[in-house]
């Protein structure tokens, strides 16, 4: 059974004013790098791709020490593992962050040509007090995509994600709420517009006489759903993002929203439908921004196996993807996926990029994906702007992205 929820409908722009009006109780999620005097620069290679020190900060649920008690400096030689109490928003102090997206969307296939504003988000993340417990919070209040006829989609009022993470102690912890599964690479932390499909690619699950049910049975890597992940770092690095990690999920049919308006309460209603889509297992090791791992997908009726590795050597980063999948009434593909970027790093607040990317599913009837694209993004204080330009030419097909974001 599916539960749904309904609530009253109002619109996104009076639900962005009302957050928005509460003006100087508001920090910015670069809250932290505020009260640190730091920049954007300090954790992210280019925002919102993260550098070791952001992923090491990110490990620590958002823990960073007390500026009067322990340096910038001296937090990052420690590898990200203050020996004092984390930072945390003082009284009536939210740490907030605002995404705003707009995009120019044209593709070759359906002659859709079309600018819009995709997305904003509200994101919230840190720490609960002493506790050893950190939450993350991204609420897409604006949510539109483009259809193939060239017509846009509403799921205004959707979660990307909501998540409670409890650090258990000895290398074990607890993720509850609605996220990826796959940890080894964050595609929400991406430079291209789009996500790898050997990712992102779903492998479908039970037809129902609902299409919203059936799309949420589906199961893919990057793919959000409620659930629960257990995880074990079996042995530990330098820092706190450092080590091998063993990671179990079990994802669940559904998707948690707060629907603004009469088109998101149907493409994007509240639904929870058990039991679990099967589980997800992974493990990695990972050394600063280089990792190596596997993860499986297992179900009655679907596998999915892949192989990833990563690699930072300067400025270039680079991931690599292969993988099998097996669903019930089709012949088993293979999958793979090759990127390559390079972040030049000494050009001071202005950072720009290139980055291509090769993918192909066999047996999918779509020839092999040939992605490049190019990002800029400055003046990387506590806000930013960030500029990328995709396109993707597969066959006879071509799409081409713009988006321009700020971040505050």
């Amino acid at each position: 059974m599916s539960a749904k929820l309904r609530p009253r409908s109002f619109r996104p722009g009076l639900a962005l004013l009302a957050l928005l009006a509460l003006g100087g109780e508001l920090q910015a999620l670069p809250f932290f790098a505020r009260s640190q005097g730091m920049s954007c620069l300090d954790c992210h290679a280019a925002p919102p791709k993260l550098n070791a020190r952001g992923e090491a900060f990110l490990a620590r649920g958002y823990r960073a020490p007390p500026k009067l008690n322990l340096s910038r400096e001296a937090f990052f030689e420690r590898g990200g593992r203050p020996a004092t109490p984390g930072v945390t928003a003082s009284a009536g102090e939210i740490p907030l962050s605002v995404w705003i997206t707009g995009r120019r969307e044209e593709r070759s296939s359906g002659g859709a040509d079309r600018s819009f504003l995709p997305k904003v988000e509200l994101i919230s993340g840190g720490p609960v007090a002493d506790l050893p417990l950190s939450y993350f919070v991204e609420w897409r209040v604006v949510s539109l995509d483009l259809r193939g006829n060239g017509t846009l989609r509403d799921r205004g009022g959707r979660f990307e994600d909501v998540v409670l993470n409890w650090e258990i102690g000895s290398g074990h912890a607890l993720r509850v709420g609605q996220f990826r599964a796959l940890n080894q690479y964050d595609v929400s932390l991406r430079l291209s517009v789009s996500e790898p499909t050997v990712f992102s690619t779903a492998l479908p699950g039970e037809r129902s006489p609902d299409a919203r049910i059936t799309g949420l049975r589906a199961f893919s890597p990057s793919g959000r759903s409620p659930g629960l992940a257990y995880s074990f770092q079996s042995i530990q690095g330098q820092t706190a993002s450092d080590g091998l990690f063993h990671i179990v999920t079990l994802p669940f049919v559904g998707e948690l929203s707060l629907p603004l308006g009469d088109e998101a309460r149907r493409e994007a209603s509240f639904e929870l439908e058990g039991p679990a889509k099967g589980l997800f297992l992974e493990t990695f090791y990972r050394r600063k921004l280089n990792s190596l791992g596997a993860h499986a997908f297992i179900d009655d009726k679907r596998r999915l196996l892949t192989g990833v590795g990563r690699l930072q050597h300067g400025d270039f980063h680079a991931t690599a993807a292969l993988g099998l999948d097996d669903a019930a009434g089709r012949d088993a593909r293979t999958r793979y996926s090759l990127e390559v970027e390079y972040l030049p790093s000494r050009l001071g607040r202005i950072v720009p990029g290139v980055g291509f990317r090769l993918e192909q599913i066999t047996r999918a009837g779509r020839d092999p994906a040939y992605v490049p694209y190019f990002v800029f993004t400055g003046p990387n204080t506590q806000q930013t702007l960030l500029l990328q330009i995709e396109a993707r030419f597969q066959g006879a097909s071509r799409t081409v992205f713009v988006d321009l974001s700020t971040i505050f």
